[in-house]
């Protein structure tokens, strides 16, 4: 290293060396000194707590502040700013109506030793406060919907829905009865779904006027609403026919009246819904159908039509029917260990067909078949049974009712 070099090298540390002597000296040598922080607020605690606890509230004195000049070590009081300081009174001892003069307490940073600091000069050493009773009312919330949803949605302000329905409001006597009621307002424009969210609120005098600042507590600071937006959907009401022989929907007038409705309902639910299905109608099990139906609405739906029935007539047309006493009576599904001994050996059956059909049918022609597969044990059994008209497929049995029924013995050989 050059000798130029090594004198700067040398002459850096020991300026260092020297900031760092300064630096210990001031603090360890008490090196100090004074600062006026002017406005400095008062937090009296217990005045949202203790004293409402108690029926009690501040009536005045609550906006009182201090100006302070504090002395203490360079280091320390150098990084004070007015925002890091603090007063402090504290109202637990506060049991009644009446004025009190109560002492502040200095509250500085976590990080600053409250034994390094002065209080050299403060514009007082007592604050002054009066304590009156507590007035507390409750006033109605009121839920101002505006804008409108689009087509097809509705919005069911009747259902709106308020956590809390009322707020309870505390303070003064004629600062509480300024109060009239509390307005949310809750914007619905091109909404497609429930809205369901926290809102703040404005306070009103009697003529609706919004208050400005008022001075009174309020049990809650938001209000949970919810307002119901539905889906309006057209949906059409639907039956499924069961078809036999005989009893097709090619010779068949079905006739619903009304063949659709009008329902709403959450829209997650209503949009995939095409249909309102009422079930099953078995043709063979009628010579006619005039009935009305229930009309049963999907889960989370409801009917805007109003009604809750519709009309099913059914009529037959171009068919005949004949009277037949089939004899003709056959097991089927038996293990090959079961007899079956017929009790029931003749059954009157009505068949029904094109005319021309019917007229060549023979009773030899029908057979009914009992299935006894899901029997397992021995004894008298009544079992449903299937008719059948061999070489005919447009003649089939009117199975009104039960059916019909086949009596019978199973044993084991």
């Amino acid at each position: 290293m050059s000798e130029k070099a090594t004198k700067i090298a040398y002459l850096v540390l020991s300026l260092l060396l020297a900031i760092v002597f300064w630096l210990y000296v001031d603090a360890s040598k008490g090196h100090t000194m004074s600062q006026d922080f002017n406005n400095v607020p008062i937090d009296f605690i217990g005045a949202e707590d203790t004293l409402p606890s108690r029926g009690l509230m501040l009536a005045s004195g609550g906006d009182a502040t201090v100006d302070l000049r504090l002395s203490g070590p360079r280091t320390v009081i150098s990084g004070l700013k007015s925002s890091d300081i603090r007063a402090q009174v504290n109202l637990v001892s506060v049991n009644g109506v009446g004025p009190y003069s109560l002492k502040w307490d200095l509250i500085l940073p976590d990080h600053v030793n409250r034994s390094d600091v002065t209080i050299e000069r403060s514009s007082r050493t007592n604050v002054t406060v009066q304590v009156t009773t507590l007035y507390s009312r409750e006033i109605p919330i009121e839920v101002s919907v505006e804008g409108e949803v689009s087509d097809p949605y509705v919005s069911m302000d009747a259902r709106i829905v308020k956590e809390p329905a009322v707020l309870t409001l505390s303070g003064l006597r004629d600062d509480v009865d300024q109060v009239a009621s509390a307005r949310v307002v809750v914007d619905i424009s091109d909404a497609v779904t429930t809205i369901q969210q926290d809102y703040a609120y404005e306070l009103l005098d009697a003529e609706g006027n919004v208050l400005k600042e008022p001075k009174v507590r309020a049990s809650d600071q938001l209000v949970s609403v919810t307002v119901p937006v539905y889906m309006m959907k057209e949906l059409p009401l639907t039956v499924k026919y069961k078809q036999s022989p005989g009893s097709t929907l090619a010779n068949a007038d079905c006739e619903l009246k009304p063949d659709k409705i009008t329902v709403m309902g959450d829209p997650l639910s209503l949009e995939t819904i095409e249909e309102i299905s009422l079930g099953e109608i078995d043709l063979s099990a009628y010579y006619a159908f005039d009935e009305d139906l229930e009309i049963k609405l999907p889960a989370g739906c409801e009917n805007a039509s109003g009604f809750r029935f519709t009309h099913l007539s059914i009529q037959f047309k171009n068919l005949s029917t004949r009277s037949f006493t089939v004899t003709n009576i056959k097991p089927a599904g038996l293990s090959a260990s079961q007899r079956y001994d017929l009790i029931t050996t003749a059954v009157d059956v009505v068949l029904r067909g094109p005319a021309e059909d019917l007229e060549q049918v023979t009773e030899e022609d029908v057979r009914i078949v009992v299935d006894l597969k899901e029997v397992t044990s021995d004894g008298t059994v009544t079992m449903p049974a299937n008719v059948y008209v061999d070489g005919y497929s447009s003649v089939g049995a009117v199975m009104v009712g039960d059916g019909v029924q086949i009596t019978g013995k199973i044993r084991s050989s």
